[in-house]
């Protein structure tokens, strides 16, 4: 696993790894206000189709101190299951489609300002 990855100017170092979980972390704005990723995997079985698979989630937060003083976090996740009969094919097929979804200013503003 790479120690320390960027991703749109922010360099996260890793800061925690173990089995299944690692943690890193950007305190370029400040120790109290880091940028933090944290990416999770497990073993999973499908309860339909029963079908084994791996699931993964990535988590972004990040700090922010408000004009009062106070602290917040904004955060951002996805899951990502990756049934073991799946092709390549698959994955990206998906990978594409949620990155141009996720890339789409018109979506995400409907998605925040109007989702029920």
């Amino acid at each position: 696993m790479n120690a320390d990855l960027t991703f749109n100017t922010i360099v996260y170092k890793k800061t925690f790894d173990e089995k299944g979980r690692s943690e890193r972390q950007s305190t370029a704005r400040g120790v109290n206000i880091p940028d933090v990723m944290v990416v999770r995997s497990q073993d999973y079985v499908d309860s339909t189709t029963k079908v084994a698979g791996k699931q993964y989630n990535a988590r972004i937060d990040r700090v922010n101190i408000d004009g009062n003083g106070q602290r917040y976090t904004t955060s951002c996740y996805f899951v990502f299951q990756v049934p073991e009969i799946a092709v390549s094919g698959d994955v990206t097929d998906v990978t594409t489609t949620f990155k141009a979804l996720i890339a789409d200013s018109g979506f995400m503003a409907a998605v925040l300002n109007n989702e029920k």
